[in-house]
């Protein structure tokens, strides 16, 4: 007999999904993004201190930099890189601002004189932010989220808040002109709710039973209900979205999932997936991938997906439509959001508690 997911909880994501163009459209108008002239320097690298729904904003932005001569990069840990230093801005994202791993990485670039920006709605770490102005105004400058969300579900204003942190300091440019472009392109598919791009190479062939990547979410969803989703991505626009799925799935369904990256999979995944008659209707592969490959990419995908068709009789492709690289890449996250929601419903699991998370931190702050 099938659960149904609680109505309130299921509601409430699925608006907070839809909701996303319309973080990213006003993400510009965030408290204390008007106020970091004092951080505008040639800064030899910028590193995003963060986990979960605050480091994966940052992950989905690295293609944009890809040009740049600031690089980019995302710890999830306690403390910070051994090459962090003074030359390098360090920019703390929490949601919450009680991120312990962030909070470790906040002390030692103060230590090592860094430059430290705050991206949070309140916690430790604004307070951390707000104490150090108070000394040295211009120092440590804090710039606020809007509270009361899951942090799964603030990430438009996070990618938002974040493209205006870079564009103001010269990191990323024309940085508002690609938020209207990813907003505009999510209003225009209607959020992309029903479905992904279809790409050039996704009709049904018969011997591998490839399906179109053309689903809607909904029956998208029923086709993964008991089933684990392996999650394989091709191109830098498709593997945070692809890692975004993965953690959606995990949060919002409250199911397992794995994640692997084109082309490094190709180098030991494809050798553990030898699946038994009984496991192979366990799984579904879903390879995410970005809209114009490189050939020699696109020819592993092919060649992957064929070696892989005994152990997957269900092999789906989702790609994105979009002329600029963030639309691509918001709208494969969307439909992903939207997926897990509908999977969370067909399983009768309510999408917004973390429980174990909750559990988690509960037990920690004991010891």
């Amino acid at each position: 007999m099938n659960r149904k997911a609680p109505v309130g909880g299921l509601e409430t994501m699925l608006s907070l999904v839809g909701e996303l163009p319309e973080q990213l459209e006003n993400s510009g108008s965030l408290v204390g993004l008007d106020g970091l002239s004092a951080m505008k320097r040639s800064w030899r690298h910028v590193l995003v201190c963060g986990m979960g729904g605050s480091a994966i904003a940052a992950d989905l932005i690295v293609p944009l930099l890809a040009d740049q001569k600031v690089g980019l990069s995302v710890w999830r840990d306690y403390g910070l890189p051994h090459w962090v230093d003074s030359e390098v801005l360090v920019i703390a994202q929490s949601y919450s601002g009680r991120t312990e791993e962030c909070l470790s990485g906040v002390e030692l670039a103060r230590q090592r004189g860094c430059g430290l920006l705050a991206l949070t709605s309140g916690g430790d770490l604004a307070g951390l932010a707000l104490a150090a102005q108070e000394t040295d105004p211009g120092v440590f400058p804090l710039v606020r989220l809007p509270g009361g969300l899951p942090p799964r579900a603030a990430l438009g204003h996070g990618v938002g808040a974040l493209l205006h942190i870079l564009g103001s300091l010269g990191v990323v440019p024309e940085a508002g002109m690609a938020l209207k472009a990813a907003s505009s392109h999510l209003r225009a598919a209607a959020g992309g709710r029903c479905r992904p791009h279809p790409g050039p190479d996704g009709e049904t062939t018969s011997e591998q039973k490839e399906l179109d990547g053309n689903l809607p979410a909904r029956e998208l969803a029923a086709l993964l209900k008991g089933k684990i989703p392996v999650i394989f991505t091709a191109g830098q626009e498709a593997h945070a979205a692809g890692l975004r799925l993965k953690c959606q799935f995990n949060e919002n369904s409250k199911v397992p999932a794995f994640w692997a990256q084109f082309p490094e999979l190709n180098h030991n995944d494809i050798v553990g997936w030898r699946l038994s008659g009984s496991q192979r209707g366990r799984f579904v592969l879903l390879v995410v991938e970005q809209a114009g490959l490189d050939p020699r990419l696109s020819a592993r995908v092919r060649v992957t997906k064929e070696l892989l068709a005994e152990d997957f009789p269900e092999i789906v492709t989702l790609r994105a439509g979009g002329e600029h690289p963030l639309a691509r890449i918001m709208s494969l996250v969307q439909y992903g959001d939207y997926l897990s929601c509908h999977l969370a419903e067909l399983l009768g699991n309510d999408p917004l508690p973390v429980t174990r998370i909750d559990q988690l931190k509960a037990a920690l702050e004991d010891e």
